[in-house]
């Protein structure tokens, strides 16, 4: 008798459902982790020119959700953002973003991101 090669059928079926799992996996998490790239990307762009410019809170946040707008960042909400100024440092801005993204994945089961970035913006000096 010669010896058998290769796989089964019922082999290349694991096979595929194993595949198709780690796909589905990639396929829900990609958009996730592009968003957040893209808020890195906004914020240390932001950091760069908040360094110039004198700016309140107000001003910062309004600069930063239109960036959102036009990025096509939806996650990150107004109670996700903080902006503060240092008590001993007032010249120091610190804008902090701490959010969460939950995306459905099989059935009841969701895969769950968690972001935060944070940034410490300090004026050059002259």
């Amino acid at each position: 008798m010669n010896k058998q090669r290769g796989m089964t059928l019922i082999s290349w079926v694991i096979v595929l459902g194993v595949i198709a799992f780690f796909a589905t996996v990639v396929i829900r998490l990609l958009p996730m982790y592009q968003e957040y790239f893209g808020v890195v990307n906004i914020i240390d762009n932001m950091a760069t020119e908040i360094k110039d410019n004198k700016m309140s809170k107000s001003q910062v946040n309004i600069m930063l959700h239109r960036r959102f707008n036009t990025g096509y960042i939806s996650s990150v909400k107004d109670e996700n953002i903080e902006i503060s100024r240092g008590r001993n440092t007032p010249h120091v801005t610190k804008i902090a973003i701490d959010y969460e993204v939950r995306v459905p994945f099989i059935a009841q089961i969701d895969l769950i991101g968690h972001f935060q970035k944070e940034v410490d913006v300090e004026p050059k000096a002259k």
